[in-house]
C-alpha cells in the first residue's frame, strides 16, 4: 500500500509563455561571452541544521569531521534586469510581515513552530528591494517551492506572474502535509503558476535547458533532486557568466566538495548527480562565477 501523499500546492498551473528549449551545448557555446543581464544578489540572515543542508553521512563529510549544528546561512533573492524584458526576481527573499506575524500571512502552525522562522533576519525586506527598482516587477521565477524561497510572496503584487519548474507544484510527498496549506495561502488570489516546459537535453550533459527570454541571455536548467522541479540558472551578465546553483548545493563546503544536501531533499541520487553536472559545467567555464543556494 502506497503512503498517502500531498501535492506541493493545489494552486492551478498553466504552461509558461516564455522559455525556448535549447541543448546544453548551444548554451555553452555562448555563455563565456558577456551579455545584457544585470544581476544583483540580496541576502537575509538565517540559520538551519547542518544535517539538513549537507549530507553528513557522505564519506567526505565524515573524514572532515563535520557534525550537526546550527549553520549560519542566507536567504537569497536575485534581482535580474533585462534591457527589454524588464525587472524579475529569482526567488523571493523575505517579507517583513512573514517574520513579524507569520500567521497573518498564512503560515501554518507546524511551520510557525518548527520552520525556523524566528531565526529569519527579514532585512532587507522583499518590499524594500522591489521599491528600490525604478521599473515595475515583471515576474518572479522560483527555483522551487520551499518555505524559504516563497517567504517574500506577501510583498509581491498579486498580479505578478510566477514561473516554476515542471511538476514542481504537483509533486506528491508526505512532507507536503505540513506545507501545502501554507503554500496555498501564500499563492491565494494570484494567477495560475506558469510552468516551464523543459524537455530532455539532447546532449545528455544536463537534464534539460531552456533559453528563458529567447535571446541567449538567461537560461533555466532543470536540476531535480532537492525538489521534483528544482531549477538552477545561468545568466550572461555585463560582468560575465554567473551560475545560480540554488539548492543543488546549499553551502559553500557542499559545492567545493561535491556533497549534496542532507535531509532537505526529494531524491538523493538525482541531487548528487545534478550537483556534479553543474560542477562539471563550471569547470568547463572557469571564468564563470558560481553562487550556492544559501552561502556566498
Amino acid at each position: 500500500m502506497k503512503p498517502f501523499t500531498f501535492r506541493t500546492t493545489t494552486h492551478p498551473t498553466t504552461p509558461a509563455d516564455i522559455g525556448t528549449p535549447v541543448s546544453s551545448s548551444a548554451m555553452e557555446g555562448v555563455i563565456d561571452q558577456r551579455g545584457p543581464i544585470e544581476l544583483k544578489t540580496v541576502g537575509s540572515s538565517w540559520a538551519a541544521p547542518l544535517s539538513g543542508l549537507l549530507n553528513l553521512k557522505d564519506a567526505k563529510a565524515v573524514r572532515a569531521g563535520l557534525k550537526n549544528h546550527k549553520e549560519p546561512i542566507q536567504i537569497y533573492l536575485h534581482v535580474l534586469r533585462h534591457p527589454t524584458q524588464g525587472f524579475f526576481l529569482i526567488d523571493t527573499g523575505v517579507a517583513e510581515q512573514f517574520v513579524k506575524d507569520p500567521a497573518a500571512v498564512g503560515v501554518g502552525w507546524v511551520l510557525r513552530k518548527y520552520g525556523g522562522i524566528e531565526k529569519m533576519g527579514g532585512q532587507p525586506s522583499t518590499a524594500a528591494v522591489i521599491a528600490s527598482e525604478t521599473a515595475p516587477l515583471k515576474g518572479v521565477i522560483l527555483s522551487h517551492i520551499h518555505l524559504d524561497h516563497v517567504s517574500g510572496l506577501p510583498d509581491v503584487p498579486k498580479d505578478v506572474p510566477i514561473y516554476i519548474g515542471p511538476n514542481e507544484a504537483n509533486a506528491s510527498l508526505f512532507l507536503n502535509l505540513f506545507a501545502q496549506g501554507t503554500n496555498d495561502r501564500l499563492l491565494a488570489g494570484r494567477p495560475p503558476l506558469k510552468e516551464f516546459q523543459i524537455p530532455e537535453d539532447p546532449d545528455g550533459n544536463l537534464e534539460g535547458v531552456i533559453d528563458v527570454f529567447g535571446d541567449s541571455s538567461f537560461f533555466a536548467i532543470l536540476t531535480p533532486g532537492h525538489t521534483v522541479g528544482h531549477l538552477s540558472f545561468l545568466a550572461r551578465t555585463t560582468a560575465g557568466p554567473v551560475l545560480l546553483a540554488t539548492d543543488v548545493s546549499h553551502t559553500r563546503w557542499g559545492w567545493d566538495h561535491g556533497v549534496e544536501p542532507g535531509t532537505y531533499l526529494w531524491n538523493r541520487e538525482r541531487s548528487h548527480k545534478n550537483l556534479l553536472a553543474l560542477k562539471a559545467l563550471s569547470e568547463r567555464h572557469p571564468n564563470m562565477a558560481v553562487k550556492a543556494g544559501h552561502q556566498p
